[in-house]
């Protein structure tokens, strides 16, 4: 099977929302919506006006249209893009499985697995389809939402065309060849929309993101940190996050912190601190770079935190190190913001992400930061659904913590980090070890595990997934799973949740793009020979058959082998007559 991923174009995106929403009353199979209050004042965020602070971190989430398009509608208004960096496609080798999130988050990869030409585009499509949704489904404001920029890992890279030209097309994207066809896909489609105008069409700015994270690598050295910045700031005018590592703590109180949580079974080396960015040299160089932003008339703050890097003890991913998120991450990461916070007395803009979910965010955001994005608690059950309950969270009661905020001269969200109250967090909110693991370890399969029928169809895969690749089907009147291997990176979340103790992705039956897909997947599953999808190429256990519609194709066309399982026609002609915005090239 190949875990490479499929974007999928501009126009079947819109007909699978359109289609989806008008027959399921879904989104990519998210049906927990939020749609922000009509003129809500919102938090400032470099020219837009944030329906809440809130939103999907960069990561698995923010990777593709369709993720985005799913943190969205369950409430995301920030959205901070999945890292790009000169290394990509298939030069970019990534260990799989590479996402671990039973309890504490673990995952072994760091940036998009796209290519940068390929991320930038998917980028631009999710930017039109969020204004499509705001307009015609009334979700929002059309600039109540904001992206951010993420980019690593050295200056070279981020000097080099590919990266710059990934960073001009953001900022304006007007130029663009995926600009102009998702303006006349929409253009085309406009007669059959009820509420998205011709002058709603014309109000998508080009201006996709004027504003950056740098993510740098642990260990990059503070000189190497400061010119990155620098430059961004200086040469490409961008608004700019400086992402620190947790660290900045040092050893002794990161080891003493997860030690007093009964957190001891997480190693972590030495070396990672003593290579990596060292307090008394951030503060300094952290305090050159807001000079400098001032005088450029830029914005500029900090996020908290990178993920944390620690040993691979018991295989838990395939790789020598793992990086560590979730909640074992938050009180290293408020550790940090409070530090950060005494330092520059609150008035450095602090960007928060590290452990956050719906029993926290509203304490966090109230402690002074802001925005917030979230990324292990979205990977467990209830997926974007987690997002949805964050945001209600944190939008109840008097909304101060979203909407009490004033602009300043760069239009930053204006939050002042208190941190007394931090390290009070920090103290109390993570929990002990073990007392919240939910499912257990991805362990073996069982042989033959049923790949059209789920003992239990419990739903955990379809919520897991970021990429949306595993949907929900009604067969005859029975929940059935069905896998699409084209939206698939084989990151393996899915395998940590299943009630039947499968590795979905692996097991459970899989629609694919094309024969060439099926021939190089060990999975069962179905691919279209023909656009009417009159024809299918199936494999199911050790043969491989073509299966002809009835009542569709040429007479002289194979028809059904008997050998192949009624379950298995069933679920075909169910994608093609009921779910026909699954099947895309």
């Amino acid at each position: 099977m190949s875990d490479r991923m499929h974007p999928i174009p501009f126009e079947d995106l819109l007909n699978w929302i359109i289609a989806e929403y008008r027959n399921q009353g879904s989104v990519f199979g998210c049906r927990s919506f939020w749609k922000a209050e009509k003129n809500r004042a919102g938090v400032p965020f470099f020219g837009r006006k944030l329906e809440n602070p809130l939103g999907p971190a960069a990561g698995p989430h923010t990777q593709l249209a369709q993720n985005i398009v799913a943190g969205y509608v369950s409430g995301g208004r920030l959205f901070e893009l999945k890292t790009v960096q000169i290394l990509d496609g298939e030069d970019l080798h990534v260990n799989k499985p590479c996402i671990l999130a039973e309890d504490e988050g673990y995952n072994c990869e760091w940036s998009t697995e796209l290519t940068v030409p390929q991320a930038m585009e998917e980028y631009i499509k999710a930017w039109f389809l969020l204004h499509f949704l705001a307009a015609e489904y009334g979700f929002g404001a059309q600039d109540g939402f904001a992206f951010n920029m993420s980019v690593g890992y050295d200056l070279k890279g981020i000097q080099s065309p590919k990266i710059d030209t990934f960073i001009e097309s953001m900022k304006d994207a007007s130029g663009t060849a995926v600009w102009e066809e998702c303006r006349t896909v929409l253009r085309r489609h406009l007669h059959e929309f009820a509420h998205f105008s011709a002058s709603e069409l014309d109000a998508v700015s080009p201006s996709i993101s004027p504003s950056i994270t740098v993510s740098t690598m642990h260990g990059c050295p503070a000189e190497d940190i400061e010119k990155i910045v620098v430059y961004l700031l200086e040469e490409k005018g961008l608004n700019l996050y400086l992402k620190c590592n947790p660290t900045l703590l040092g050893y002794d109180t990161v080891r003493t912190a997860l030690d007093a949580l009964g957190f001891d079974y997480i190693q972590f080396k030495h070396a990672s601190f003593d290579h990596d960015l060292q307090y008394q040299d951030a503060i300094p160089m952290i305090r050159r770079i807001r000079d400098k932003a001032v005088k450029l008339g830029r914005g500029f703050g900090v996020k908290l935190t990178n993920t944390f890097p620690v040993d691979v003890l018991k295989g838990e991913l395939p790789d020598e190190t793992m990086y560590m998120s979730g909640r074992t991450l938050l009180p290293l990461s408020l550790r940090v913001a409070a530090a950060i916070g005494r330092e520059f007395e609150g008035k450095l803009p602090v960007s928060y992400c590290g452990g956050i979910d719906a029993s926290n965010v509203k304490e966090v955001a109230e402690a002074g930061l802001c925005p917030i994005t979230i990324c292990t608690d979205l990977l467990k059950p209830g997926g974007y659904g987690r997002l949805c309950k964050a945001v209600n969270a944190l939008m109840t009661g008097a909304d101060a913590a979203a909407e009490s905020t004033s602009s300043n001269a760069c239009d930053m969200p204006a939050y002042a980090p208190q941190p007394e109250a931090l390290e009070a967090l920090a103290a109390r909110l993570c929990g002990k070890a073990k007392e919240s693991r939910v499912i257990r370890r991805p362990g073996s399969y069982p042989a033959g595990a049923a790949c059209a029928n789920c003992r239990i169809v419990c739903g955990n895969c379809e919520s897991v997934c970021p990429n949306r690749a595993n949907v929900i089907l009604m067969v005859d009147g029975k929940k059935q799973m069905l896998h699409i291997d084209g939206m698939c990176n084989e990151c393996g979340n899915c395998a940590s949740f299943c009630a039947d103790k499968t590795a979905p992705y692996q097991h459970k039956l899989t629609l694919f793009c094309s024969p060439k897909e099926l021939a190089e997947s060990a999975n069962n599953g179905f691919a279209p020979l023909d656009p009417g999808c009159a024809r299918w190429q199936v494999r199911f256990g050790d043969k491989t058959e073509e299966y002809l519609v009835p009542g569709l194709g040429s007479g002289d066309a194979p028809q059904a082998s008997c050998d192949l399982p009624k379950e298995i026609t069933d679920v075909i002609d169910t994608v093609r007559t009921s779910y026909p915005w699954l099947i895309y090239n």
